[in-house]
């Protein structure tokens, strides 16, 4: 068995209670959500590697292992440029295997996004170190590989989805859940959206009122403001950022007010099994976040995304998580509303998952990793 190791986060972050938030928010990578993901690729390979940064120096990287896990996020866009970490890897070592890269394009996915040239130069050296001929990159989704076929590197990769599918491991999950979406829905919990999204603002006011009405709860991902907000460090908020989420959830509060109401409804979490323990306190998950409400999936918990972007609307494709187009619920959507927005079928989701599931072992051992 090669030595491996994670090119990334560790899988969560231990004693958090005593770490500052500005600390505790580079750790999750500037989003809690990344700790599903590198929770899922470990339970995947069967093991907890050891963990180095992407802003580490080659020469420590290339004392680490033979082999190391990249997980990704949405890398592939106009938006960023992988320049720096391109002259990284032309100095590394280790064989390595990128997983969950996304690409980040209209909702639509007929656009092709322009990559930068410092992008195509990572991406050309990330395959250049491949253990074998076969595809060293899984893609979020079928829209991600076609973006990386018209960059000619669409043999180099599989589209896969994203591993915190498969943290559940019942073979008959599927079905199961599909009786919770039959009951009914007395506790709703929000996948929080962020305030810079400001389109959807009505939409987010009526999930609000949904968590109000049901006493729910308001479980952030991101940004660091908020992510402050949920740990109580209201000094380190400014007021334009209260004015600019107060204005985004539509709240009529003064500012006492509006303290008291995040005190009673923000949370956040750095450790995956305990979110997930504590999203089964839930009826249904809702809201713009694939992660918290791949989350609330994995725990037995129905839930619906709500997709704005090509990488949560690919990621629900390929993995087949209920979701709606955010311009189709505009609007706002109630309580009432969340039956009719669910399409769920449970006995696909789990020929889905087996069939993903099976796709992960092969790639993993074409690159030299044996999984379970």
């Amino acid at each position: 068995m090669p030595n491996i190791f994670t090119f990334g986060l560790k899988e969560s972050v231990a004693a958090s209670h005593s770490i500052g938030t500005k600390e505790l928010y580079n750790l999750v990578g500037h989003n809690t959500g990344n700790l599903a993901f590198h929770y899922a690729i470990n339970r995947l390979i069967g093991t907890v590697p050891r963990t180095v940064s992407w802003s580490s120096n080659p020469e420590l990287i290339n004392t680490l292992g033979d082999i190391g896990i990249m997980p990704c996020a949405n890398q592939l866009g106009s938006h960023m440029n992988m320049g720096g970490l391109a002259n990284v890897f032309k100095q590394l070592t280790p064989n390595f295997v990128a997983v969950g890269l996304g690409a980040q394009g209209g909702v639509g996915h007929n656009d092709i996004p322009e990559l930068p040239e410092g992008t195509l130069a990572w991406l050309d050296a990330l395959v250049a170190r491949a253990a074998s001929s076969h595809p060293n990159i899984t893609v979020r989704g079928d829209y991600t590989l076609r973006v990386l076929d018209h960059y000619g590197f669409g043999d180099k990769a599989v589209s896969l989805g994203c591993p915190s599918l498969l943290i559940n491991k019942a073979k008959d999950h599927g079905v199961k859940l599909q009786e919770r979406y039959k009951l009914r829905v007395n506790k709703v919990a929000i996948a929080a959206g962020h305030p810079n999204w400001k389109g959807l603002s009505t939409l987010e006011a009526s999930l609000i009122r949904m968590m109000e009405d049901t006493n729910g709860m308001y479980i952030v991902q991101a940004t660091d403001e908020a992510v402050a907000l949920s740990r109580n460090d209201f000094d380190l908020v400014s007021s334009e950022y209260i004015s600019k989420l107060k204005a985004y959830l539509k709240l009529n509060l003064d500012d006492a007010q509006f303290t008291q109401w995040i005190r009673k409804y923000f949370i956040s979490f750095y450790n995956i099994p305990a979110w997930m323990e504590y999203l089964r306190r839930f009826d249904f998950v809702v809201g713009a976040r694939i992660h918290g409400v791949m989350l609330a999936i994995q725990a037995g918990v129905p839930g619906l995304c709500i997709a704005h972007d090509s990488r949560i609307r690919e990621l629900c494709e390929k993995c087949k998580i209920p979701f709606v187009m955010a311009d189709d619920v505009k609007n706002g959507i109630s309580l009432a509303d969340l039956p009719h927005l669910v399409e769920f079928d449970g006995k696909a989701f789990d020929q889905n998952r087996e069939l993903i599931a099976d796709e992960y072992k092969i790639f993993f051992q074409n690159n030299g990793i044996s999984i379970r």
